[in-house]
């Protein structure tokens, strides 16, 4: 809101650079608030797929969407800021500090921040996915991806090392994790998500489930029974 004033206070005192430069923060700041306004709001059970590779459920393609354009205001109101106001070109109120020393440095990590993420949502064109094939699992965020085959599979739980909501944690042979957080954005159900991702690894015979189809519509239908087994 801070912003977006300073955005409109800029319009009416015709400055456009000073305009561009608050316009830009306050387009990153509601991205941001929209993508976790779609996360906590708008159910992502209709994203998901199936073929003969597997069973994929994704993350909405409006939080990506969501995420690139506050990015790209990200991007935009720092470079604008760094270049045009540090150097006295347009005066903005955003310095708490004396001479804008701290602001400066946030600037300078929001660049970067915005810069390298907006590559990594252009270059994966999407905010994340999770895949369950007949040979494995499959974990792909903006940054990279990560693969377990059933067999490398010692354990899956809902208890993550770090802080982290509603988790998948796939647990591999050689120490590794598959991290998944917040559950909740891949399907209606992370519970149920959770769940069906233990029914396949425990039970290989219905792996085939995942390829045709009946995956996808068990876990629409929440038709994954609670597993309280161990993990062997």
């Amino acid at each position: 809101m801070y912003s977006a004033a300073q955005a409109v206070i800029a319009l009416r005192d015709n400055s456009p650079l000073a305009a561009l430069t608050a316009g830009g923060l306050a387009v990153f700041f509601c991205g941001l608030v929209a993508a976790l306004a779609i996360t906590l709001l708008v159910s992502a059970g209709s994203h998901a797929d199936w073929a003969g590779s597997g069973t994929t459920v994704r993350i909405n393609p409006s939080i990506a969407w969501a995420y690139g354009i506050g990015l790209l205001g990200g991007l935009v109101g720092s470079t604008c800021y760094l270049i045009f106001v540090t150097r006295g070109v347009v005066e903005l109120p955003f310095a708490a500090d004396g001479d804008g020393t701290v602001t400066r440095y946030l600037m300078v990590a929001l660049l970067a921040i915005s810069f390298v993420s907006l590559a990594a949502l252009l270059r994966s064109r999407e905010a994340g996915h999770l895949r369950f094939s007949v040979d494995g699992i499959e974990y792909a965020d903006m940054f990279r991806r990560r693969s377990a085959h059933w067999d490398d599979v010692v354990k899956i739980t809902d208890e993550a090392n770090r802080r982290t909501r509603n988790p998948i944690v796939v647990g591999m042979r050689d120490g590794k994790q598959i991290v998944v957080p917040n559950a909740d954005r891949y399907a209606s159900s992370g519970a149920a998500l959770y769940w069906m991702a233990r029914h396949y690894w425990r039970h290989p015979e219905d792996r085939e489930e995942l390829a045709d189809g009946r995956a996808l519509d068990r876990l629409r239908k929440e038709q994954f029974e609670p597993d309280v087994g161990g993990d062997t």
